[in-house]
């Protein structure tokens, strides 16, 4: 039988625990820092994050097997009768007669619009671009992830105490939590 820290973060090997690559959110909901549906908000907004990065360009053949059909064509013929669309060999997507679905791109835009932004008085919706950089940092790095120490740094000058700077990060982490947990609910997405 597997212990409860073996099954949830890691394998024994060899009597050491193997680490997996976790998160700022991932290590703040494991130490109780921050509640389950802050952490299941941050997966979401992971996962908008990143159907929005393009996909990589691939390696071409090096010229091996230059006569034999192209090996995507029939998930490109598949792929037309399920989605609408087809993928061009240089990777381009043509809608035929329509445009593309930005509704993930919209999503997202309301998503950090919700954590970091506000609307004026004139309902113009604003974003502060500092704080969804360090938002979008702190969802999606896992080998350079910010510290709460280096997170409360370039949020603000004041507090220049080691023992002072953590808890504010913090507190800022969770505000914007908060703010994505209330949003994801109210869009049926947590």
């Amino acid at each position: 039988m597997l212990n409860r820290e073996v099954a949830e973060f890691g394998v024994l090997r060899g009597g050491k625990r193997q680490e997996r690559a976790l998160s700022l959110p991932d290590k703040l909901y494991r130490d109780g820092a921050i509640d389950v549906d802050q952490w299941l908000a941050c997966g979401t907004l992971r996962n908008m994050i990143m159907m929005e990065i393009p996909p990589s360009e691939g390696v071409s053949s090096y010229g091996q097997r230059i006569k034999a059909a192209e090996a995507s064509t029939k998930a490109d013929r598949a792929g037309r009768r399920y989605t609408g669309f087809q993928v061009q060999p240089d990777g381009r997507l043509v809608y035929p007669g329509g445009r593309l679905n930005r509704r993930n791109h919209r999503e997202l835009e309301d998503a950090i619009f919700a954590a970091v932004g506000v609307s004026d008085r004139f309902e113009a919706r604003w974003v502060n671009v500092q704080h969804a950089n360090m938002l979008i940092r702190i969802v999606t790095h896992t080998e350079s992830m910010p510290t709460l120490t280096e997170v409360s740094r370039e949020l603000s000058g004041y507090y220049t105490g080691a023992k002072q700077m953590p808890p504010f990060a913090l507190g800022v982490i969770s505000t914007w939590l908060g703010r994505l947990v209330l949003h994801f609910k109210d869009v049926g997405k947590a």
